[in-house]
């Protein structure tokens, strides 16, 4: 239920933006009781009603208007602070304890260029207008820079019975322009060799601990598997290689068949066509790691990169690629040897099997499916669910 006060400072924001639109002159000349230079400010002052007028904190205060103040205005310190977009606006002394909490709050979470704050409920604190112009806004359309204040007040907002907001990115000089086309033809990609800048808006892709940790053992381990596989029978025992980097396939060869003497004399081309694939993978993995570090961008001095854009959709759908396809190769050999009946594999001990087949070759299902297939899956999904999202609607 909407109190009295508000249904009366809603009908004073009203006739005070109809008679902006009409236009100040207009509205001087049909009022005879008006001065010819009267300010926005004062007609909002005027046309309050006494009793609303008693109930405000602070009288003749400026109402909240989308629209843009007179010429002919006087600059008051609030408006004055608007008036210079490169530097931050200054607080209002005469801001309520309710209309400072929610100044704060933006200030902080956005960095404004230009901020009005007001309460229009007529002092009761259950409805504000807000007016924010920040460049964290560049590129949004409004649905999701209001998103954006609605986030930010958060749980602030539930307590009111409306507001009013009006969000914009300030204007751009020509120099800004050229740079924010460039940034949109190349993916939003700072130039080379900078390691922090502007963060990416909206969805952005960024590596995991888990995952980067991950690359970081498996691929050395993988190059090194697959060069054994592809340099038989120089890197099997006897061979002018195998020692001393291949020195532990001489062990690993009895475990598993497909790396000893019994299907190289078989010439059995499963390994050698697996490990081709495993070049593929691993030179998906590394363009993965490059695009990432060549065209993130940190929020701060010291934090992770991220990446988003178009080039960053693609980023991450490279690496997901490549998991995919991790695990599936590593599944296909499992399924290879159920098939066999476990022709390479079941000359070994339970313990054996377990150590020294069962884990290392586990860890290239369970790692990617976890770190890479769901946790990059669920950032694209969350992605396509942003863009997909119907206009004027918030899950």
């Amino acid at each position: 239920m909407i109190c009295r006060a508000c249904l009366c400072a809603r009908g004073a924001l009203h006739n005070l933006q109809a008679l902006s639109s009409r236009g100040l002159r207009q509205a001087t000349q049909r009022s005879t009781s008006l001065p010819a230079a009267v300010s926005t400010r004062s007609l909002s002052t005027y046309f309050l009603p006494q009793a609303q007028l008693a109930h405000s904190p602070v009288r003749g205060r400026q109402l909240f208007s989308t629209s843009s103040p007179t010429a002919s205005a006087p600059a008051e310190p609030q408006e004055a602070a608007e008036s210079a977009p490169s530097t931050a606006p200054q607080k209002p002394t005469y801001l309520s304890e309710g209309e400072s909490k929610v100044w704060d709050l933006l200030m902080a979470e956005f960095a404004p260029t230009q901020l009005v704050v007001q309460d229009i409920s007529g002092g009761c604190g259950s409805m504000y207008g807000i007016e924010v112009c920040s460049e964290k806004f560049r590129g949004l359309n409004m649905l999701k820079q209001q998103r954006m204040v609605n986030a930010a007040l958060g749980d602030l907002v539930k307590e009111w019975h409306g507001v009013q907001l009006n969000t914009r990115a300030p204007p751009q000089t020509p120099t800004q322009t050229r740079k924010h086309t460039y940034k949109h033809t190349h993916a939003m990609a700072p130039a080379r060799g900078s390691k922090a800048g502007a963060a990416p808006r909206g969805w952005a892709h960024t590596p995991s601990t888990p995952l980067l940790l991950w690359l970081g053992v498996s691929l050395p381990l993988v190059a090194w598997d697959t060069a054994y596989m592809l340099l038989r029978p120089l890197t099997m025992p006897g061979g002018s290689l195998h020692w001393p980097l291949w020195v532990p396939y001489a062990l690993y060869g009895e475990v598993d068949g497909m790396y000893g003497f019994k299907q190289w004399h078989l010439r059995n081309p499963f390994a050698a066509a697996q490990s081709l694939l495993n070049l593929v993978e691993s030179l998906l993995y590394l363009l993965y790691l490059a695009l990432w570090w060549s065209n993130g961008r940190q929020a701060t001095p010291g934090a992770r990169r991220s990446i988003g854009g178009r080039l960053g959709a693609a980023t991450a759908l490279l690496g997901f690629s490549a998991a995919v396809m991790t695990v599936s190769k590593t599944i296909l050999y499992w399924v290879l040897e159920y098939c066999s009946g476990w022709d390479n594999i079941g000359q070994n001990d339970l313990y054996s099997l377990i150590v020294l087949w069962i884990i290392p070759n586990g860890a290239w299902i369970v790692v990617p499916s976890i770190f890479m297939i769901y946790g990059m899956g669920a950032e694209m999904v969350e992605g396509l669910a942003q863009s997909s999202r119907p206009a004027g609607k918030d899950e």
